[in-house]
């Protein structure tokens, strides 16, 4: 394209030095398609940079003007390591972590509002967006110390304290999904601008350490640490990392907005910030994945439960007939099994033919490999009604003795053998493998007699608990009797042999079962060598037999190693063999 000037000479639209007089345009001339487009880049350049000029000055006028100098000697003033710090972050610690073992939300809360790691982190955002070298170098050494002292105080606590069971608080801190992100990102942003603007801060700033909850996770790593589960801890400190990303995020912009800019402080150039800014934001995304992950895991879990529950009302909740009481499944890694056992008030008992449809029903409505347990309770339609007894003269026959004690029997038994399941999870990894009911002429009280799997006979104080338990449960005094029968026999072997028979992996199938209910055992190993045998070739083979039992334990019962121990027994005997005991951990004084 050209134009023409009023000479009537034509000239090319093109700079001078592209269309001077016998330059060739093909020899070193940009093209024209190429040119307009380098000139329409020019263009959105500086549009881009006219709205962000305008977006700028927007804010500007709309956002409360604020002090700049105060709020940076304010955070210069919290920038040391003092001994009330430390002091205050110590006792918010150890508030956390009583809270959590003892699950209790108000005491964890009251801990959140004391604690003064907060501060810290906010100052290093501070620097992140200002690039403030003084800044940036004392408030990452606050907060790593701060975290260091934290994990190492709590773990030294937990290791001391007989509390050792995972509550429902210390669970809740394992499991981070990108709610959790969300949360100390709006929260960061709320602490940020309550610093910039004063406005409301009393108010704010205790939402925000409530909301954000950066010492918690703290405590639960340190448990962990100290009950030697390293699954918790990681679960909690990648949630305390989560918050600390997003916080300092969410302050970076906060600053940003509010003016806040590195010429302020350091003289670094605005590049520097942006890709910082950059960087953290990609971090951000890397932490979502996961997160991501654990919310659509737990989403599925939840979608799960609530098919399996929809599909047991539909089999079992027959009116004037029977109806859904309770269930619990569990997902097994045998082919995606999954094994449900649920709890039935019928009027009348289900008969098995029943049953196998149910299950079969269920199987189809899930689409999935189902194994259905079934309690049933028998219960009455309706209640208790008075009636009108007359006299007859007619007499009634005696109903036989075998009906009222099978009718007594169907009526007792599924009783206890509901309120055993619900004190299984109390005692375990121990089962109850069986029992019995008797009632006495002179007394009121029940008669039972419990068979629990269990390596080690109960305390005093142990089987009064579970006494007690029954008597609540069946609401009526107990007297209870406890039979122990081990996990595993002892597992003999032939003379010289070390491998284990197909009889011997079946004994130990209550050890996989063990695992599963509580991976907190400890496995007790005990070789007694064959005493027909050259000592030293008798010590080799009962080390070979104890490492092949606990290679197949490791293998095939998935128990972690570290849980498992092998002694030799201090005597020999005539046939070799293996004492198999089964503890929880930790133990603790």
């Amino acid at each position: 394209m050209g134009y023409c000037r009023p000479g009537g000479t034509q000239r090319s639209a093109l700079p001078e030095k592209y269309d001077k007089p016998g330059t060739d345009r093909r020899r070193g001339m940009m093209p024209d398609a190429a040119l307009l487009h380098q000139m329409a880049i020019s263009v959105d350049v500086k549009m881009i940079k006219k709205l962000e000029y305008r977006i700028n000055r927007w804010l500007r006028e709309r956002l409360p003007v604020i002090n700049h100098r105060e709020i940076i000697k304010n955070i210069y003033d919290e920038l040391d390591i003092t001994a009330g710090y430390f002091t205050i972050l110590t006792l918010a610690n150890l508030i956390a972590l009583s809270g959590l073992m003892i699950n209790s939300a108000p005491v964890i809360i009251g801990a959140m509002l004391i604690s003064p790691l907060m501060g810290p982190i906010l100052s290093f955002g501070f620097a992140f967006v200002t690039g403030d070298s003084l800044v940036w170098t004392k408030s990452l050494r606050k907060v790593a110390i701060s975290v260091v002292a934290t994990v190492l105080i709590a773990t030294l606590a937990s290791y001391l304290s007989p509390l050792s069971e995972v509550t429902r608080e210390i669970s809740a801190r394992t499991t981070p999904n990108i709610f959790d992100l969300m949360i100390a990102f709006l929260s960061g942003t709320a602490g940020a601008a309550a610093i910039c603007t004063k406005k409301n801060y009393l108010t704010i700033v205790p939402g925000v350490a409530i909301a954000t909850a950066v010492i918690p996770p703290l405590s639960v790593t340190g448990f962990g640490i100290g009950n030697g589960n390293p699954t918790i801890a990681a679960g909690a400190f990648f949630l305390f990392f989560t918050n600390f990303v997003a916080i300092v995020l969410s302050t970076c912009l906060v600053f940003s907005l509010y003016g806040f800019r590195p010429t302020m402080a350091a003289e670094e150039n605005m590049k520097k910030l942006k890709r910082r800014l950059v960087y953290l934001s990609l971090l951000l995304l890397l932490i979502s994945v996961p997160l991501v992950y654990t919310l659509s895991r737990g989403v599925t879990e939840i979608k799960l439960k609530r098919d399996v529950e929809a599909s047991l009302k539909r089999q079992f909740n027959q009116e004037k007939r029977s109806r859904l009481a309770t269930f619990q499944f569990t997902e097994l890694d045998d082919g995606g099994l999954l094994e449900i056992e649920a709890v039935v008030n019928a009027v009348e008992y289900l008969k098995d033919r029943e049953l196998e449809l149910a299950e079969q029903k269920v199987r189809d409505r899930l689409k999935r490999k189902v194994r259905l347990h079934v309690e049933q309770v028998k219960v009455l339609p309706q209640g208790l009604a008075e009636q009108d007894i007359t006299l007859a003269s007619a007499i009634v026959p005696a109903r036989p003795t075998k009906e009222i004690l099978q009718e007594a029997r169907e009526g007792i038994v599924p009783l206890i053998r509901q309120v055993s399941a619900e004190a299984e999870e109390l005692i375990s990894p121990s089962r109850i493998t069986d029992f019995s009911v008797a009632f006495q002429d002179k007394a009121s009280a029940l008669l039972l007699t419990v068979q629990i799997r269990r390596d080690y006979p109960l305390s005093v104080e142990e089987l009064t608990w579970l006494e007690k338990f029954f008597s609540a449960s069946l609401n009526m005094p107990v007297r209870l009797r406890v039979e122990t029968v081990p996990f595993v026999p002892v597992l003999f072997f032939n003379p010289g042999s070390t491998a284990l028979t197909e009889a011997m992996k079946k004994e130990l199938e209550p050890l996989r079962d063990a695992y599963a209910r509580n991976d907190r055992i400890l496995i007790s190993l005990e070789a007694v060598a064959e005493a027909n045998l050259p000592y030293r070739e008798r010590i080799r083979l009962a080390n070979e037999r104890a490492e092949a039992l606990a290679s197949f334990l490791s293998a095939e019962c998935r128990i972690a190693p570290l849980q498992i121990r092998k002694t030799l027994a201090a005597r020999a005997a005539g046939r070799p063999s293996i004492k198999i005991l089964v503890s929880t951990l930790p133990e603790r004084g």
